[in-house]
């Protein structure tokens, strides 16, 4: 390593920014991503980084590193605002940033594509239709005409490798990843004739894209970006045989399977619960959630005589909470100067209350006011909720049949006036609130009251492995609470079930069978809530998970085997292949070995998780020499590196970014064409409506997004580091 020449004097480093997460919102010109971040209750991205007004700033940034070229992308949503119909003023806007990148002695790349589109592309079908690949032409074209006098370098679709995830969840997964999301309750044939149908569309509307440009400009350079996985490249190569050995869209579906249906090897006490259970990050990890069918909230309750009138007033004093409840998880950061007094479930905390053992109770405000009615005078709530807990159904995951069914049982609950019904009649006298809205829906849904072009095709009839033992067993088993007043409570003289919980499982097994009594009540406690719908099996689902990834054609490098030709023509038409000028690829984070974790990691950074992000360079030398030879003769071009502030427990960015390139100087020592290489990003930005901090801030340059009116550039020890291997060309 310490012999490696330095990087030719033509290599071009450089910096990049994307228009959504740096461009502030306007809302005359929304996009996707905008509706997509709102109805996910997402990050929204606000003013962003103000690059529409500060990009001189970036761009003089870019240039004192030492940079050769700037990339940045288009908004179609602004340049077109409404179908055919072109904004003259973005597109100068545009052509001065080219010009100001151009005057700085850097080469502009521009991303016609960068994960958004403009919501009437999307009311039109989006990205499946048949129509996708014209109208994005019809794009391209105006673009190209205004713009490509200035341009050399073009890339039509930023990371097409991702966009599939907008279409197909993993069966771990509840939400899709990014937009647009299909139409509530899409099977898994359904997924992934999409799936089939995008990449198909990709590469038609890529090649169009490539043809219409150079008609233009001969000369101009045109690829995309794939992002690729960065497993061990002889694992890599067994996963591409997923795809390459593809010989219709039915074999795609079928191997969906794997990717979207785990084979439960499972069998819980239990079928569903709905026990007023609180949607967590880490209760995701473990069962499947439904939509929220309430939203509670953590609050005191102390004797009705009690001398504490306010949460300073418990200072010093003993607050009772309950095992396993999200009481538990927060308590100590709700209530940092309270002693914490953990029993097992409500009574023995109304217990301690009673004989003065406990000053409080902190728990759902629904179970306290169950309390509260059943024992008049004797107890008062302090203060206002502390907290939103939004209460779902869980299942066992895996079996998005079950989670479907259960899933429109409780819109109809809610939509249909029988959740207000309910409330009423076990909450009487208690103001009523709205049910939760479904501002976490994992779809686009309908934009604009008219339903979204997506057509599905209809499924061919599948096994349903929970679901159709559920039925043949011909009854619903619902793990509910059996002492919480109005929520889930048991009649200690009738033995009858009662509550808004008791209600909407009814509804469920209606669904289910078109029967409401067929459901059997299992009472549990707060910590049996989890374990009951799981059995000792449980440990294989890390192994089931890694299955999953590596057995499908999803995780594969399919655009780039397509452009090499190794494409089933269904996929990638033969008129496509080889329809790039350069190698484009992104490479984040990549695992040495198969070690189970290392794996789980990998998937956890490639869904927006970078806490933890296992960090391994060696990875990009193979993928360098690895598509050197699946191209020859073809300049590659490393479009997206980056880091956040620390990945994989330790490895700082400016760490990272000199592992990397060294790795890239060791390629190009060996004779692979490296054309160019792209940190990302030159500032800090909104990643994809993440919640902005050390775990997503990819910068060279730091801005306090959520905090800094003036949002002020400040350089980073990466940005340091980055410059020096510049003027050095190389580590």
């Amino acid at each position: 390593m310490a012999n490696l020449s330095p990087l030719s004097e033509s290599f071009m480093f450089g910096v990049a920014t994307a228009d959504h997460q740096c461009e502030a919102y306007d809302s005359r010109y929304e996009d996707i991503r905008d509706v997509w971040e709102r109805r996910r209750a997402l990050t929204l991205r606000g003013q962003a980084t103000d690059f529409w007004n500060r990009y001189t700033e970036d761009i003089a940034l870019a240039k004192s590193l030492g940079c050769k070229a700037f990339r940045f992308s288009i908004a179609w949503s602004r340049v077109e605002p409404l179908p055919g119909e072109f904004n003259e003023e973005a597109f100068n806007h545009y052509r001065q940033l080219i010009e100001t990148i151009r005057s700085h002695g850097m080469e502009p790349i521009v991303t016609l594509h960068h994960f958004t589109h403009p919501i009437h592309v999307e009311q039109r079908g989006g990205l499946i239709v048949d129509d996708f690949p014209a109208i994005y032409a019809g794009y391209v074209h105006e673009a190209a005409k205004r713009l490509g006098d200035l341009v050399r370098y073009w890339i039509t679709f930023n990371e097409p490798s991702q966009l599939i995830y907008g279409y197909v969840k993993p069966w771990w997964e509840r939400a899709y990843f990014m937009p647009p999301g299909l139409p509530r309750g899409a099977s898994m044939a359904q997924q992934m004739n999409a799936v089939g149908d995008l990449m198909r569309n990709l590469f038609i509307a890529h090649t169009r894209a490539r043809t219409i440009i150079k008609e233009l400009y001969p000369d101009a350079q045109v690829g995309a970006n794939p992002m690729l996985l960065g497993l061990p490249l002889w694992l890599q190569r067994l996963v591409d045989l997923n795809v390459t050995r593809l010989r219709s869209k039915e074999d795609l579906i079928a191997q969906g399977r794997r990717f979207t249906e785990r084979a439960l090897l499972e069998k819980g006490q239990v079928d569903v619960v709905i026990a007023t259970l609180t949607v967590t990050p880490e209760r995701g990890e473990q069962v499947a959630f439904s939509e929220a069918y309430y939203v509670a909230g953590q609050i005191i309750l102390v004797k009705s005589q009690s001398s504490i009138q306010q949460l300073q007033d418990l200072d010093g004093k003993k607050v009772a909470v309950v095992k396993s409840t999200t009481a538990e998880m927060s308590v100590n950061r709700l209530l940092s100067k309270v002693g914490v007094e953990i029993v097992p479930e409500y009574e023995e905390a109304q217990r301690m209350l009673d004989y003065e053992q406990v000053s409080a109770i902190l728990a759902d405000d629904t179970i306290l006011l169950g309390i509260v009615q059943q024992n008049p005078g004797q107890y008062r709530l302090v203060g206002n909720k502390m907290t939103q807990e939004p209460y779902a159904a869980a299942v066992v995951k895996g079996d998005r049949e079950l989670l479907n069914q259960v899933d429109i049982a409780v819109r109809q609950f809610k939509e249909s006036g029988l959740w207000a019904e309910s409330f009423k009649r076990h909450f009487p006298g208690q103001p009523l609130p709205e049910p939760p809205r479904l501002g976490r829906r994992s779809t686009l849904g309908n934009i604009t009251g008219e339903a979204v072009g997506q057509t599905l095709v209809p499924d061919k009839p599948l096994p349903k492995p929970l679901l159709s033992r559920i039925q043949n067993r011909g009854h619903l088993i619902v793990a509910v609470k059996d002492n919480v007043p109005g929520f889930s409570y048991r009649d200690p003289k009738t033995g009858e079930f009662s509550g808004l919980e008791i209600d909407l499982a009814r509804a469920v097994a209606r669904q289910i069978f078109g029967d409401e009594s067929k459901v059997i009540f299992y009472p549990v406690k707060s910590e049996q809530r989890l374990p009951l719908l799981r059995s000792l099996v449980q440990i294989f689902e890390p192994v089931a998970k890694v299955v999953s990834i590596l057995s499908t054609a999803l995780t594969s490098n399919w655009w780039h085997l397509g452009m090499a030709g190794k494409l089933p023509t269904f996929l990638c038409p033969p008129e496509c292949v080889g329809q790039q000028d350069f190698v484009g690829l992104d490479y984040y984070w990549g695992i040495s070995n198969l070690r189970i974790p290392r794996i789980r990691q990998l998937m956890d950074a490639a869904f927006g998780r970078y806490g933890n992000a296992p960090v391994w360079s060696g990875v990009l030398y193979d993928m360098l020499k690895f598509h050197a030879k699946l191209f020859p003769g073809k300049e590659i071009m490393i479009v997206e590196n980056g880091c956040v502030d620390v990945a994989d427990h330790t490895v700082k960015r400016e760490d990272y970014i000199r592992q990397h390139l060294l790795e890239v100087q060791r390629a190009c020592h060996e004779g692979v064409k490296v054309k160019g290489y792209f940190c990302w990003g030159i500032t800090s930005n909104r990643e994809w409506g993440l919640k902005f901090d050390s775990n997503s801030d990819f910068g060279l340059y730091h801005i306090e997004l959520d905090s800094d009116p003036e949002l002020k550039r400040k350089p980073t020890n990466a940005a340091q580091t980055y410059r020096e291997i510049i003027k050095k060309r190389g580590v």
